[in-house]
């Protein structure tokens, strides 16, 4: 690590604290803000980089990434720094890369199988270990996923735990916190977590709970049950005695779902007055990403993604599952669904491209070409989702408790571990940019993407410029910046960022 000087002059500082702008300069040694004053003389430093004017932030802090894996496969982390994020919360919706046992490991490593990269660790800190030994600069951190921790314990399709499971599950979570996790998300829309019932989301908040830990959650539903969702966790973190409260990817998915906001806003405010320090995450956005399995009726949509891959190595069963998606989803529905990425032989440059779009090229029909994309990937087969409102996103990156996530892997600039949603290169510009858009102040979003991510996760010594402070910055154009909402080249580099530096070593310039 180099420790020579840098002055950072002629800019205007967003410090992370919200407070209004200033017009100064900064000087780091190494890998530390040295000082901040409204002018420091050349001769302090070794090297003096003039901003012209343009903002210094803190670097952006992406409280909702799955970089888990990537970042080991393409240590760099091209498409975060790029977009200005020096450190992620990874470990959401229920899926880390921890704690590893002989009942998950290899599902795992299946599931991760584009990024060729071996789990041969078992727990958090073996996960840490791996970074550190392939040099990777981006600041990761990881809650441990509910759904790797019961799988941990009880594989991928036990509905109902015992008592000992319970507490073998308990004591495990325990440990990766103590290891270092900032506390657990479940993803309760996926196997297995979908099995779990509010009592043992309760006993698993208690641990938390106890630890001062935090819980993110990808709820329930997102759409019709979206209210009934939101009330489950939150009553959930009140039988806890839980106060540490995170819902991801915030959204009213479905335009029926659409009038919903208010009474969910109204849910969340009352839980906030009831003193828990409830937060949400949200991606600027309205078209989401997950596994095209997430589609599947029935019994289906209980399966993990190895189980439907196998099943589907029988032709009966893909009649079967062919039938049961035309009778449960109307030809509406397929254009409303984008194919993303998949290795599927055969799909190569179909993505970005709409599932009806695909199946009148193929010449099949749509519930057909879903079953012959899972037959072959049913893993990493992702797709995009439309179905969400324009004006209530806005809103909900208004909400002054409102962080910034991406949803996304840690992306080179190529295709090499797969293809990605445009948020994985767009989402903090994007978020800046909508809320300028809509009147925000610069500081005030800026605090949005870092002090305020920083205060949420405990992230020690991060989202705040000030001395004695890591250099970790993040300096752009207002008027310049934004992210791409290109499907067709989703891995596409934001604009008006203009300089990413992490422990004082600039790791990204346009």
């Amino acid at each position: 690590m180099s420790c020579s000087s840098v002055l950072y002059k002629n800019l205007w500082l967003a410090d992370g604290t919200g407070t209004p702008l200033r017009k100064c300069a900064v000087l780091t040694k190494g890998a530390e803000v040295r000082a901040i004053e409204p002018a420091i003389t050349a001769s302090a430093a070794d090297r003096t980089l003039d901003l012209g004017g343009r903002i210094l932030a803190p670097g952006f802090i992406d409280v909702h990434g799955h970089s888990d894996l990537s970042i080991l496969a393409r240590p760099e982390g091209f498409g975060k720094i790029s977009q200005g994020v020096v450190s992620e919360i990874a470990g959401n919706c229920g899926l880390s890369a921890f704690p590893v046992t002989r009942f998950n490991r290899a599902h795992l490593n299946e599931l991760y199988r584009q990024y060729g990269v071996e789990i041969d660790w078992d727990d958090y800190s073996g996960w840490r270990a791996a970074l550190a030994r392939r040099g990777v600069k981006l600041k990761m951190h990881a809650l441990c996923g509910h759904n790797t921790l019961r799988a941990a314990i009880a594989g991928y399709e036990q509905a109902g735990l015992s008592g000992p499971e319970l507490d073998e599950m308990a004591r495990l979570l325990d440990r990766m916190l103590e290891q270092g996790a900032p506390g657990l998300s479940t993803g309760l829309l996926y196997v297995p977590g979908k099995f779990a019932d509010s009592d043992e989301i309760v006993f698993l908040m208690k641990r938390l709970a106890a630890r001062g830990a935090l819980y993110a959650t990808h709820l329930r539903s997102e759409g019709s049950e979206l209210l009934e969702s939101l009330s489950e966790t939150v009553e959930c973190a009140r039988r806890a005695g839980l106060n540490r409260l995170q819902i991801s990817h915030f959204k009213t998915a479905g335009r029926a779902n659409w009038s919903k906001l208010d009474a969910a806003l109204a849910l969340l405010e009352a839980a906030r007055q009831d003193g828990i320090e409830l937060s949400v995450d949200r991606y600027p956005y309205t078209e989401s990403m997950t596994q095209l399995s997430v589609i599947l009726p029935g019994e289906w949509g209980d399966l993990d993604d190895e189980t439907i891959e196998r099943r589907l190595a029988d032709p009966a069963e893909q009649q079967a599952l062919e039938t049961a998606l035309d009778e449960s989803r109307s030809s509406e529905y397929w254009r409303t669904v984008r194919l993303v990425g998949t290795a599927a032989p055969g799909f190569s440059g179909c993505e970005g491209k709409t599932l009806d779009r695909l199946a009148a090229q193929f010449r099949v029909t749509a519930p057909a070409l879903a079953v012959k994309l899972l037959s072959a990937d049913a893993a990493g087969t992702t797709a995009g989702f439309r179905g969400m409102s324009e004006e209530n996103l806005r809103r909900i990156l208004a909400l002054p408790w409102c962080m910034a996530g991406s949803d996304e892997n840690a992306r080179p600039l190529d295709y090499s571990i797969g293809r990605s949603h445009p948020r994985a290169f767009g989402s903090l510009p994007r978020f800046l940019k909508l809320r300028f858009e809509d009147g925000a102040s610069i500081e005030s979003a800026v605090r949005q993407v870092t002090g305020l991510p920083a205060d949420t996760f405990r992230l020690a010594g991060q989202g705040y410029i000030a001395a004695g402070r890591p250099a970790d910055f993040a300096v752009f154009d207002p008027e310049e910046l934004d992210g791409t909402d290109d499907f067709a080249n989703p891995h596409t580099p934001a604009s008006g960022l203009l300089l990413t530096v992490i422990d004082g070593e600039a790791v990204y310039r346009p």
